[in-house]
């Protein structure tokens, strides 16, 4: 939000509100934050320099519910935040009817709020990051995250000679990614997360560990109990760091759904989900769907890869898409013996077996991911967006 007209209109809010909403703004490149009247409304409505406003609303007054209409009249390209005094569903269904993009209960949370600003300002594109942050999670363990999240980092730098990618371990208890890329970082993310605030471009590259075909992994901690100082807003102003620098971030997530976890996926441009064809994993992938769905997370946000396709599983293909009444993103095989060499030498798979299978997968994954255009197998261009997982069927 660095344009000259990067107005925020906050209306009515205490001074702890205030002050909360400023500080985040000014950490995504906007200072210019603006306490607004009722009485004032009728001058932010004629006014264009506004980009983004902040309106509390209440159940027995519509003020706060006839302004954001107002707003969205005037301005249908304004995102609008609601406040409310509590989560009341009746108060969240009139504001977002209205034209509100987001419902934040007051007083203000630091880590429902920034999640939040990160949402609005992306969707009206506003936002400061030019970089994409992609998540590699399964709700199960065993399936391959690491090893798909270190290998897609290196397919997607073969995109471009001018791709920069970082590569985030985020399993702060006993991350493998230094294992499988025969690590030892002198720096590690929890050096990152506590120096994040002051560091320019060089200090921030001299803590991540610098890889050949420039990958620069930042690597779990040294010890179990730092993981207690990588909250959720830590570890995305992390991201929102490392979006800055590098063409892409990729993510190798925890299991478990903790706060940590929720903020990354929520943050996320995109997630790749894995799953194998077997039924457990199949099961753990419909709740992992059903959750994302309840987030409120855009179909093309989410892609399910099956890894490990072709290895002795429980269904087919055909099964998984007739349980998901879906279509599945991708699928790359089963390499096992590309893959346990590379892992135990402590290099990318490309490195070792480059005319695999495993890695002709990957870089296709990369290249959809990348949202490069892709021939179809009838010779017609065919948008990788609409191989994403969330297409219904009925519509290929």
């Amino acid at each position: 939000m660095s344009d000259s007209k990067s107005r925020a209109v906050v209306f009515e809010s205490s001074a702890g509100d205030m002050e909360l909403i400023s500080r985040e703004l000014a950490a995504r490149e906007c200072n210019d934050v603006v306490s607004v009247r009722w009485s004032e409304a009728n001058r932010v409505l004629s006014n264009g320099a506004s980009v983004l406003a902040v309106v509390p609303v209440d159940t027995s007054d519509e003020t706060g519910v006839s302004l954001i209409q107002a707003l969205k009249r005037n301005r249908p390209d304004m995102p609008i935040i609601a406040t409310g005094p509590a989560p009341l569903p009746d108060l969240i269904l009139r504001a977002i009817r209205a034209g509100a993009m987001e419902f934040l209960v007051r007083p203000l949370q630091t880590d429902d709020l920034g999640p939040a600003l990160d949402r609005v300002l992306r969707a009206a594109g506003l936002s400061a990051r030019t970089g994409k942050c992609i998540a590699v999670y399964s709700a199960k363990g065993g399936l391959g995250n690491t090893t798909v999240a270190v290998n897609l980092a290196f397919a997607l730098t073969r995109l471009s000679e001018d791709y920069r990618v970082a590569l985030m371990d985020l399993v702060v208890q006993g991350g493998d990614v230094r294992v499988f890329l025969d690590m030892k970082p002198t720096h590690t993310i929890r050096d990152v997360a506590e120096q994040m605030g002051s560091l320019d471009t060089n200090e921030l590259i001299t803590l991540l560990h610098s890889c050949p075909d420039r990958v620069w992994v930042c690597a779990d901690p040294n010890l179990p109990d730092e993981a207690e100082l990588l909250n959720g807003r830590r570890v995305v102003t992390m991201l929102r760091r490392l979006s800055e620098e590098f063409v892409y971030t990729v993510i190798d997530c925890e299991h478990t759904l903790n706060e940590r976890t929720l903020a990354v996926l929520d943050y996320a441009d995109q997630i790749v989900v894995l799953t194998h064809l077997t039924v457990p994993a199949v099961r753990s992938l419909q709740r992992t769907l059903d959750l994302f769905a309840r987030l409120g997370y855009a179909r093309e946000k989410v892609s399910v890869v099956v890894n490990r396709y072709g290895s002795k599983g429980d269904l087919t293909l055909s099964d998984l898409e007739k349980v998901l009444d879906e279509n599945v993103h991708a699928k790359l095989p089963n390499d096992y013996r590309a893959t346990i060499d590379a892992a135990a030498r402590g290099q990318p798979i490309y490195q070792i077996a480059p005319k695999s299978k495993i890695v002709s997968a990957l870089d296709d994954l990369a290249t959809r991911l990348n949202g490069i255009i892709l021939p179809s197998e009838d010779g017609k261009d065919s948008s990788p967006k609409s191989r994403f997982l969330f297409r219904r069927k009925t519509e290929a």
